[in-house]
């Protein structure tokens, strides 16, 4: 499976404002998501993931892995059930108990579960069956996810995490293949706002912080590199607007190599930020 590809090149920022770019994709093996996205996780399903690995067990997807694992919730008839075989929802509260109030909302909500069931019904839905919160307000004839958010936070329901989706849907192959493809037609039609929006962020005094820090320790750990580039330099002496470009076109095993190492050192400083 493959990572969503990035709005922004992952190395030579040089010219990057001058054309929305994608870096290079990452296997979503479970040991690259032990090493780099496992915070993301839920407890659960960090468990998960490690026993897998640890069996040698031929790899699911990740939400194949995460349905599988909550698949007990949809078997269960009560709050309170769900919440003994799921500790981790155990601060969430009976609708019924916490909203008093009756609107047209809730009407439309009762023709397709009472508030009684209604806490449970969305557990099972948002974590059991990985519905998206736009999809639980259609099922429920509601307008939109406007109308459930604050219902989401009076009952205390736990969130996914939009990185943890993200996570979820790049494992899945047709998903990834659907999302990817979204990107790529909204780049398309949207390029000069792309463009802006990588001058900007290329102008952060943070982002250029970050940068430069980062290369940093990319040169530190790929020392091999600096020295091909500085040969690649020397036998093309003539070579100054399009050098970077010229050198990662000859380069193409060693841009990647950079991508790679560059990713993992971003991953591990917001990592140990956790």
């Amino acid at each position: 499976m493959k990572i969503l590809p990035s709005y922004y090149s992952n190395f030579n920022t040089t010219n990057s404002h001058q054309r929305p770019a994608f870096g290079s994709a990452a296997d979503i093996t479970f040991q690259y998501i032990q090493k780099n996205r496992f915070y993301l996780l839920p407890e659960r399903m960090q468990k998960a993931v490690l026993k897998i690995i640890s069996s040698c067990e031929k790899e699911p997807t990740l939400r194949d892995l995460h349905l599988k694992t909550y698949a007990p919730l949809l078997e269960c008839k009560t709050l309170a059930e769900a919440q003994n075989l799921f500790p981790e929802f155990r601060e969430v509260l009976q609708a019924n108990a916490v909203i008093q109030r009756s609107n047209k909302n809730f009407r439309q909500i009762e023709k397709t579960v009472s508030l009684n069931d209604l806490s449970l019904f969305l557990l099972k839905e948002r974590w059991g069956n990985l519905k998206t919160v736009e999809e639980i307000a259609k099922q429920l004839g509601l307008k939109g996810r406007s109308s459930l958010g604050w219902i989401f936070d009076k009952i205390r329901l736990p969130e996914l995490g939009k990185n943890y989706q993200n996570l979820l849907k790049a494992s899945d192959e047709a998903m990834n293949t659907q999302i990817s493809q979204k990107v790529k037609t909204y780049n398309a039609a949207n390029r000069e706002k792309i463009i802006e929006h990588n001058r900007k962020i290329a102008s952060n005094k943070r982002c250029i912080d970050l940068n430069r820090e980062l290369t940093s320790q990319m040169w530190d750990n790929m020392p091999y590199v600096k020295k091909a580039m500085g040969d690649f330099r020397r036998e093309h002496p003539k070579l100054k607007e399009g050098f970077y470009q010229a050198f990662w076109d000859s380069h193409p095993e060693l841009k990647q190599e950079v991508s790679r190492v560059r990713r993992e050192l971003g991953e591990q400083r917001r990592s140990n930020k956790k």
